[in-house]
């Protein structure tokens, strides 16, 4: 009996035994799968090959290996994806149902003006617009793609965007259902767009005018050829040829400023002294100012710059006809050239009515008036400022207006200086 006691001690002694051993490899296998670490098997305190478990460590190490070329090659992936977005000029972005922003790249965060990542934030705190809740009511409702332009505010701006959105392929492991945006900014060309609308409406309307008088005093002199006198027909005939004249002016402005645009206008550069210059642009103005008073005022130092002296005088002469048509009842004209760092800062400036201050952004844009009828009675084109702003940008510089109704306008045009050698005049 005695014996059989011990035998059963043993026996449950040993099986007490297989058991601690059956939980330390247990939670050796536990702790490899949390640490994601192959166990090894030459190990001998392991006891798995003893307890005949090396072929359930072997297909645990297998995937342990295989766990971690998914996650690198997951890794990799994403690297690349991110990589991708970030080289995209087009702004990129993930939302999910709520327009939570769960990706977004470098491009977006530059569009909406935030210094800061995006993500976890709603897409409309930074695109607000009518256009945008539309489209996006429109594609939830219908949940198929679209591609389409709509003007949005971002940041107080107000901007076009193309965009492409896309319903993005579940994964019934992902919160989803996620949706991809794509945005491209084309403000820009929006912008050139209605710029060119205009254009041609505006060149439409201009040489509308001269053809209009035309044909019809053309159509008179024939239809009323023998009840018209001599003096009428000719009277006619002025008027005609005085349109002509116009249309002509007008085609020539616009060839000059196709050409400004383009590359085939090439500049002559040559060193200039700024004052002499004005001096002797002044000494051909003389007998057109009708006794009133040309002054010249240039301030001391180094003027030299490099420029077309043709096609400077073509601004000043533009500017000078400019005053003599639009100042109105103005006494004096005032030019001259104040050296300044790096640049020289070439004036021209009157005492007559002036720019009422809406007008004053807009005075060099192509056929803009501040009168439109009464500019139209005294000449020109609409197009001498927008020619002298392209001029004096071809030659790096800058023009501004400033003016106060009622007190005159001051052109400033700046023009870079040629940097000062030995051997160079000085004015």
């Amino acid at each position: 009996m005695s014996l059989l006691i011990i035998i059963l001690l043993l026996l449950n002694g040993f099986l007490l035994w297989r058991l601690y051993i059956t939980r330390k490899i247990i939670s050796q296998v536990v702790e490899a799968a949390e640490k994601t670490d192959p166990i090894l098997l030459e190990r001998r305190d392991t006891h798995i090959q003893g307890y005949r478990l090396d072929r359930l460590v072997r297909a645990f190490n297998k995937l342990i290996s295989e766990n971690a070329s998914i996650s690198h090659t997951g890794e990799e992936y994403l690297d690349q994806i991110q990589t991708t977005l970030g080289n995209l000029r087009e702004a990129v972005v993930m939302a999910d149902s709520t327009n939570t922003i769960r990706l977004a790249n470098p491009a977006f965060a530059e569009l909406a003006g935030v210094d800061k990542n995006p993500t976890g934030m709603r897409m409309d705190s930074f695109i607000q617009g009518e256009d945008f809740h539309t489209l996006l009511r429109d594609f939830r409702e219908s949940g198929v793609g679209q591609r389409c332009e709509i003007e949005v505010q971002m940041q107080k701006r107000d901007l076009w965007l193309e965009v492409s959105v896309a319903n993005l392929q579940e994964n019934p492991n992902s919160e989803g259902p996620f949706t991809l945006f794509i945005f491209h900014d084309i403000t820009r060309q929006k912008g050139l767009e209605r710029m060119r609308t205009e254009f041609v409406a505006n060149v439409s309307h201009e040489l509308c005018t001269p053809v209009t008088v035309i044909k019809g005093f053309a159509e008179t002199l024939i239809e009323d050829d023998k009840i018209l006198s001599p003096d009428d027909k000719i009277r006619f005939l002025q008027k005609i040829v005085t349109n002509a004249d116009r249309q002509h002016e007008i085609l020539q402005d616009l060839l000059l400023l196709s050409r400004l645009e383009s590359t085939e206008m090439v500049l002559r550069l040559e060193d200039l002294s700024t004052s002499g210059f004005l001096k002797e642009v002044s000494e051909s103005w003389a007998e057109e100012m009708g006794g009133k008073k040309l002054e010249i005022e240039c301030g001391p130092g180094w003027d030299i710059i490099h420029a077309d002296p043709l096609r400077l005088s073509q601004v000043m002469t533009n500017l000078f006809q400019n005053i003599l048509r639009h100042a109105g009842d103005y006494s004096r004209i005032l030019m001259g050239c104040v050296p300044e760092e790096a640049v020289v800062c070439i004036f021209i400036e009157d005492d007559g009515d002036g720019i009422p201050e809406k007008d004053l952004p807009h005075v060099f844009q192509r056929f803009y008036r501040v009168e439109k009828g009464r500019s139209r009675e005294l000449g020109g084109t609409g197009l001498g400022l927008a020619i002298i702003k392209h001029i004096v940008g071809q030659h790096g510089g800058t023009i501004l207006a400033r003016s106060t109704q009622g007190e005159g306008t001051r052109i400033e045009i700046r023009l870079p200086l040629v940097s000062r050698t030995p051997g160079r005049p000085q004015a």
